[in-house]
């Protein structure tokens, strides 16, 4: 199991966190096909929120996350990244930008 915090920016402005906890790397193809690709087609943030509250632990933070992600629903925009946590100093670290798998996973979409 692979776990992200999500980092999400609802298409009334809203900001929150919260963590997927099951199958989250693009490729396994969950995260993309039943969370990414239908928050980026509602345009409302009830609906945003209601699918948000299905998949994900709300207003949580993990130190075992793998990745992270920062969706924002107004710009239509998704960025990934690998997530680190410095057990020193107790802090979570954005990792390196791997959005390149997300948009590869996209891609293969296409080609089915």
């Amino acid at each position: 199991m692979t776990r992200s915090k999500l980092h999400i920016k609802l298409s009334n402005g809203k900001s929150l966190i919260c963590v997927a906890d099951s199958s989250s790397a693009p490729e396994q193809g969950y995260i993309v096909e039943q969370l990414l690709l239908p928050l980026l087609s509602f345009n409302d943030s009830e609906k945003e929120l209601t699918l948000l509250v299905a998949h994900c632990k709300m207003d949580e933070r993990r130190i075992n996350a793998t990745y992270r992600y920062y969706i924002g629903l107004r710009t239509n925009v998704i960025k990934f990244f690998e997530e680190g946590f410095n057990y020193t100093k107790y802090s979570f670290r954005k990792g390196k930008d791997v959005t390149e798998r997300y948009s590869d996973y996209l891609k293969s979409l296409d080609k089915i």
